[in-house]
């Protein structure tokens, strides 16, 4: 099996690192093409439609830094750096938890969505942490999970978004939705010397989906859907409402 890995923590991150051997349970071929520095927070975004240059680092025969975000790094590595179409992508492994609104800034989530957009299994792995991230559960069950997930297969317009709790000890695996935050959450600004602000924002989770899941000690497994579209809505919009718009492009 060819694996492609990257992540948004950087291309130094003890998590990709931990990934890579992860990997070699069950991969013929490993490719890393990662991001540079740490782009956490850049969902899905491309750097490359503004800045029309983006650097790539060869650090050893199929490992490679690149100056652009973890889906600019996907692009790149499908298209200029691997000499063939990995079998599975691996995002992570994330230091910190990817669920609820999450997901929606995640750039370890954004990764592998643009590897499933061509059709690939694609995999995000984080770990959850408080004061200090530990990778055991990691270590113990990412082998494993992926292996199965890998077995069992999924659709090719899906990614899969795995998090690994932080407790001393792993129930099991829960298949289970995102979640959700209250947006609200407690936001502060701290102004600095220079002028700028330092921002620390701090959210209750609505205590259903993943988050409670993790915290009860289990691993999480939630599918995510490339195509955002709520077809329940679509659909009840289209027979309710189409009368009420019909007259706008008279």
């Amino acid at each position: 099996m060819i694996i492609l890995i990257t992540n948004d923590d950087g291309f130094g991150s003890e998590g990709i690192k931990l990934l890579k051997e992860v990997a070699r349970n069950f991969a013929s071929e490993i490719w890393i093409v990662a991001p540079d520095t740490d782009r956490s927070g850049a969902a899905r975004s491309l750097d490359y439609p503004v800045k029309q240059s983006i650097g790539i680092k060869q650090h050893s025969e199929r490992e490679f830094s690149v100056s652009g975000t973890p889906a600019d790094c996907v692009i790149i590595a499908l298209n200029k750096v691997m000499n063939k179409k990995p079998d599975l992508i691996l995002s992570g492994v994330n230091i910190g938890s990817n669920v609820g609104d999450d997901i929606c800034y995640s750039g370890t989530i954004g990764a592998v969505m643009e590897g499933a957009a061509r059709s690939i299994p694609s995999i995000a792995l984080s770990q959850v942490y408080h004061d200090k991230i530990d990778w055991h559960n990691t270590k113990v069950f990412a082998p494993k999970v992926i292996a199965k997930l890998v077995k069992v297969g999924w659709p090719k317009n899906i990614v899969m978004s795995v998090n690994f709790p932080a407790t001393e000890k792993v129930k099991g695996v829960e298949f289970a939705e995102q979640g959700e935050y209250n947006i609200d959450g407690d936001l502060t600004f701290t102004e600095n010397s220079n002028g700028s602000f330092s921002l620390n924002w701090s959210r209750e989770h609505s205590g259903s989906g993943s988050v409670n899941k993790i915290k009860e000690g289990f691993i999480t497994i939630t599918p995510v859907k490339l195509d955002f579209t709520d077809y329940d809505t679509l659909n009840a919009m289209k027979n309710s409402c189409a009368d009420e718009f019909s007259s706008i492009a008279d």
